[in-house]
């Protein structure tokens, strides 16, 4: 997709009023025409380094937050493009950007996608219920779900699911219902029988394959014996620093240490994402949560402030999510946080950040203490302090999983 050589020159204009002074300038700008739509395929790891999540981000505008996750593999047609990021024609009545790099076109001369939806099975296994969802070809799509279900929206494509087969009568996946929800949208809903434990999507051939993760069987008695927690201490890389010079880094590290062994102590197999003061990517480790089947994962950080908020009269403890299934974990853990450490309730918040987007299990990231307190870094340089806060998250993880096992 590149611009036709007819192209136009013209100059931009640049005005600056400031009171009684007025600056102007111009700018060439070329304009032109762009070809006709080319068909793209995602890949987020063209370098071969093999260490990204095999995901390109689709946003709702350029510069807007994350919306759609689009796997290696992925196609949709790129009709615009603005500097660095292209723009996708989804549907008739939907768009989204994308990062440039990550979009390779596809040298078939194709400028468009249309896809048949087939006939969808489900496959029961003992930790997941495996939907495949028969297409035509890999077009874009959308996931997201409600308390108790998944719903799939694909993209550029029409219905043609004369069969629903649940492959026995496993009662977790209650009810399969799609709808032809616009002239090329199909939106596929997965009604469970318990709340959203997880789900993740990947390509096999042209088919789209959803795995539905079941609950955990958790013991009324004992809810963390043999749970699989990920533990990960924030940072580093980068990260806050407190007056003295303490890095969030050592003070998440110490904090994380002192919750591993309470949680460890009551039966759960845990897992930190590390244990030494050398960097970790943000990708390994989701992928090692991933890797290890994590029930949940908590990321434990300690908080700043940008320059101009005062940090006396806003600081507390906070704790973000993501996804929906996630806001009971939070909050259980948000409260305890609370009535452990004894400062300020800020509450809990959703969060687009990358240690709380994974789809495999409940995660939410921790803002115990302000690091540039000297108060709360002296507080994170003990003991005590360290082990009030881990014990805050501790009995908050533990409340999530009784809750849990209560509900049902």
């Amino acid at each position: 997709m590149h611009p036709e050589s007819d192209s136009t020159e013209v100059d931009a204009v640049i005005e600056v009023i400031q009171g009684s002074d007025t600056v102007t300038a111009t700018w060439p700008v070329r304009i032109a025409m762009l070809d006709e739509p080319v068909l793209v395929e995602f890949d987020d790891d063209t370098a071969g380094t093999g260490d990204t999540d095999r995901l390109t981000v689709g946003r709702a505008a350029p510069g807007a937050t994350y919306h759609w996750f689009f796997p290696t593999g992925t196609r949709a047609a790129a009709v615009g493009r603005i500097n660095g990021m292209l723009r996708l024609k989804l549907s008739r009545g939907a768009e989204a950007w994308v990062s440039a790099a990550d979009a390779q076109p596809l040298p078939t001369g194709r400028t468009a996608l249309r896809a048949r939806v087939g006939s969808v099975s489900l496959s029961p296994g003992a930790a997941r219920v495996t939907a495949r969802i028969p297409l035509s070809d890999r077009v874009p799509f959308r996931v997201w779900e409600t308390e108790s279900e998944i719903v799939v929206r694909l993209y550029s494509v029409y219905g043609d699911i004369d069969w629903i087969q649940y492959g026995g009568t496993d009662p977790f996946v209650e009810r399969v219902s799609w709808d032809q929800s616009a002239a090329d949208e199909v939106t596929i809903t997965f009604t469970l029988g318990d709340p959203v434990w997880g789900y993740r999507t990947t390509w096999s051939g042209s088919d789209l394959v959803l795995e539905i993760r079941r609950p955990p069987a958790i013991d009324p008695s004992h809810p963390l014996r043999d749970r699989v927690i990920l533990v990960d201490p924030g940072h580093p890389p980068a990260g806050a620093t407190g007056p003295t010079g303490l890095t969030e880094a050592e003070a998440n590290l110490a904090v994380a240490f002192k919750l591993r062994e309470l949680l460890a102590d009551d039966g759960a197999i845990v897992v930190m994402s590390r244990t030494t003061d050398s960097a970790v990517g943000l990708w390994p480790r989701i992928k090692l949560a991933n890797d290890m089947n994590a029930d949940i994962l908590v990321s434990i950080h300690n908080n700043a402030l940008p320059d101009g908020v005062n940090p006396f009269t806003n600081n507390g403890s906070s704790v973000y999510y993501n996804h929906p299934r996630s806001v009971p974990l939070a909050f259980a853990v948000q409260r305890a946080l609370v009535r452990r450490l004894g400062l300020r309730d800020l509450g809990v918040g959703r969060g687009d950040l990358a240690l709380v987007r994974p789809t495999w299990m409940p995660a939410v990231l921790t803002e115990g203490l302000f690091m540039m307190l000297p108060r709360q870094e002296a507080a994170l340089r003990t003991e005590e302090g360290q082990l009030l806060y881990a014990r805050g998250v501790y009995e908050g993880i533990k409340a999530f999983l009784k809750g849990r096992v209560e509900e049902k």
